[in-house]
């Protein structure tokens, strides 16, 4: 429990057998309605799946919100879930995703002038020019499919391998890579897209 504990709050990465051995215990004992295990569970995941709405919906309160409802149902669904070849992880994944999903669904659109940076130093324009090119990746990541969005954040936002994405899409490893592969190219497109005449 310590070492999951000490892992709270780290950047994804592939889990160990004597980390997956844990986290199975705590899912065994969360099954059977203990909330000392489900806490653990939340501590592990919770920086985890924050992390990945907060990508998504670049809102940290709508993404805290999400992230609460996305354990509240899993705490509500941890007694049927099961184990098979899907590791719990991936399970909150995707009632992440899901929950996200029915988030933009649902939301209108709105900007606030009020959250808008505006530079002030010196710097400033190497801070504009930074956020310009930043406005130029999202809007061409905007252009893209959602699973060949999807599979780019996973990958190289949130640092999931191949196999953790294949678990969190249900989808195979090798057809993950290929899917990513496909991605990149789709988004290089776009870029060039959006780059001016010279």
């Amino acid at each position: 429990m310590e070492q999951l504990e000490a892992r709270s709050g780290a950047s994804a990465r592939a889990v160990t057998a004597q980390e997956r051995r844990a986290i199975d215990a705590l899912v065994a004992q969360a099954q059977q309605g203990s909330a000392d295990a489900f806490g653990a569970l939340y501590d592990r995941y919770q920086p985890d799946i924050l992390r990945y709405l907060l990508h998504h919906v670049r809102d940290r309160e709508t993404a805290e919100d999400l992230t609460q409802h996305v354990f509240l149902s899993a705490w509500q669904a941890i007694p049927r879930y099961e184990q098979r070849s899907v590791p719990f992880s991936a399970w909150l994944y995707r009632m992440a995703r899901n929950r996200m999903i029915d988030h933009f669904r649902t939301r209108r659109p709105t900007v606030d002038i009020a959250l808008l940076d505006l530079p002030e130093a010196p710097e400033a324009e190497a801070r504009v020019l930074a956020a310009e090119r930043r406005g130029e990746l999202e809007r061409a990541l905007a252009r893209l499919s959602d699973d060949h969005r999807e599979v780019l954040v996973l990958r190289f936002v949130l640092e999931h391998s191949a196999a953790e994405i294949g678990a969190i899409m249900g989808r195979k490893e090798v057809t993950v890579r290929g899917l990513q592969l496909r991605a990149l190219r789709a988004l290089r497109k776009e870029l060039a897209a959006l780059e001016p005449p010279r």
